[in-house]
């Protein structure tokens, strides 16, 4: 049994699925909607420090990037850093 549409999803369209393969504590795998999508990161780290920052909605600098390596390679981890 599914879910109804949210009033969003009436006109947008029924949202994606997103599954994380997760393999030894770290995110192996990310599919969307059944594929393996584009991975784009803003990262506000870096943005300080960006000579040619884009600036957020809230006026603050990231760096756009666009992966295109494998997911496992983000180093994504289900633990916080310690």
């Amino acid at each position: 049994m599914s879910e109804p549409l949210s009033p969003a999803e009436h006109i947008l369209g029924p949202r994606p699925g997103l599954t994380l393969v997760i393999q030894d504590a770290r995110v192996v795998e990310i599919w969307v909607a059944g594929r393996a999508p584009r991975i784009s990161l803003r990262d506000h780290d870096w943005g300080e420090t960006d000579p040619h920052a884009l600036r957020d909605r809230d006026g603050l600098p990231f760096t756009p990037i666009n992966w295109r390596l494998p997911a496992w390679a983000l180093g994504l981890s289900l633990h916080p850093p310690e």
